[in-house]
């Protein structure tokens, strides 16, 4: 769904405020924004025409999966960005923020991927704000709940450090992506990448691999 850049800031006030537990009424979000209570309606209707939000006027209003989503999604850019502009462009850490504001909105889920890839996936910004997955369903998960078929990206390994230097020199690298071929009858699983390299797991060690899964 293409939102203009005046939608994405609502939706991103609204993700803020229902972190903070604040009710997102039209004046709260007003204040916020620096606008006229009827501007922040008009947006309202606007939003939940779209199903991205619903609205009650005591309540407020509140984020749909949708909304939630694409939220999520402008926040992680916008948090990615600041970070590849302070590590790789070594720009001033005063202007981060704006610039990134202003990226965020035009640049491809495609290249943010890549970006994320590049920087070694980062779970913080230079600010120290964690970088929130673009979905609720994509928080990270053990290994041994992946099932047979599925693929997934290696995000922790809490491992001795003679098992974590066995498994980087056999390509099991954070932000390395597999897909679990077998579960044997012991709970023994293989994993395969690059569609040619296998790697097994004993059932102990799984439990302490986290991972993103893909859908």
């Amino acid at each position: 769904m293409d939102l203009s850049v005046s939608q994405g800031d609502y939706l991103k006030i609204i993700w803020y405020m229902e972190r903070d537990q604040i009710k997102a009424t039209a004046k709260a979000v007003a204040d916020r924004h620096q606008v006229k209570p009827p501007t922040v309606l008009a947006m309202f209707k606007q939003l939940s025409q779209m199903d991205l939000i619903d609205y009650d006027k005591s309540s407020g209003a509140t984020l749909s999966e949708s909304g939630d989503y694409l939220a999520r999604k402008l926040i992680r850019k916008h948090r990615l960005l600041e970070t590849f502009l302070e590590k790789v462009l070594k720009m001033d850490d005063q202007i981060l923020h704006n610039e990134a504001e202003k990226l965020e909105h035009v640049i491809s889920d495609n290249l943010m991927y890549r970006i994320d890839s590049y920087l070694g996936f980062p779970e913080k910004d230079p600010h120290g704000s964690p970088i929130p997955c673009w979905a609720e369903h994509l928080k990270p998960v053990t290994l041994d709940k992946i099932k047979p078929g599925h693929s997934f990206r290696v995000q922790e390994r809490d491992l001795d450090t003679e098992l974590l230097d066995f498994y980087e020199k056999r390509l099991f690298t954070r932000g390395s992506t597999w897909t679990l071929k077998e579960i044997t009858p012991d709970k023994m699983i293989y994993i395969l990448t690059d569609g040619k390299t296998y790697l097994a797991l004993s059932s102990k060690h799984v439990s302490l691999v986290k991972v993103i899964p893909h859908y």
